[in-house]
């Protein structure tokens, strides 16, 4: 068993190295198997195919990503740091070769139907995980759903749209401040007071 986990872990490796280096559509089987050291034999038995390869790079780079937010605890830890922790860490998470692997995926898939499309599990995988690490850091907060998905949006549309700039440049930007200034607005639109609906709600029980 530990064997068999030793060869999936170092072709999971090779694969987030070659689509690193290569792309998605040139990182071929061939070429995980020269990197991994392990035939297409052996990674047949353990993935399949090369979408099996895919899924199991981006799980490996979500699990990642929840692992770290889990670490914090969100009633001990400042909201500063909370904020600072998504954004770094779903940072960290959109530039590793399992989304960049993603992103090729939807765009390539983009006009198939939607029952043989495969972008659409990859994204409901993503969108799950997101979701899960956002109500542990967040999710205590007395927020209207509103303020939820706006500070969701302005989150994951801002570094989506960093890593698509970064993909099309041939030098490699920096991006510290532009995630400090989102961390700020992140941190303003969590610790405002609640607003729409909720707040509505809580004058008619109050009234009541």
């Amino acid at each position: 068993a530990e064997r068999s986990e030793e060869t999936r872990e170092r072709v999971i490796k090779a694969a987030m190295q070659c689509i690193a280096e290569y792309g998605y559509k040139q990182a071929s089987v061939t070429r995980i198997a020269e990197r991994s050291g392990v035939s297409w034999g052996g990674i047949q038995h353990h993935f399949g195919t090369k979408d099996a390869i895919i899924q199991a790079v981006l799980d490996n780079a979500l699990d990642e990503f929840l692992l770290d937010s889990r670490r914090i605890s969100p009633t001990d830890d400042t909201l500063e740091n909370r904020v600072k922790v998504m954004v770094e860490g779903a940072w960290r998470l959109m530039n590793r070769p399992g989304l960049v692997a993603f992103l090729e995926i939807m765009f390539s898939h983009r006009h198939e139907p939607s029952r043989r499309n495969p972008a659409l599990r990859y994204r409901a995988r993503i969108r799950r995980v997101i979701i899960a690490a956002w109500d542990h850091l967040f999710g205590h907060l007395r927020l209207s759903p509103m303020q939820v998905e706006t500070a969701r949006q302005v989150a994951f549309t801002t570094l989506g749209g960093m890593v698509l700039e970064s993909l099309m440049r041939t030098d490699v930007p920096n991006y510290d401040r532009p995630l400090v200034v989102l961390q700020d607005n992140l941190l303003r639109l969590l610790s405002a007071p609640r607003t729409g609906p909720a707040r509505r709600r809580t004058r008619r029980t109050a009234a009541s």
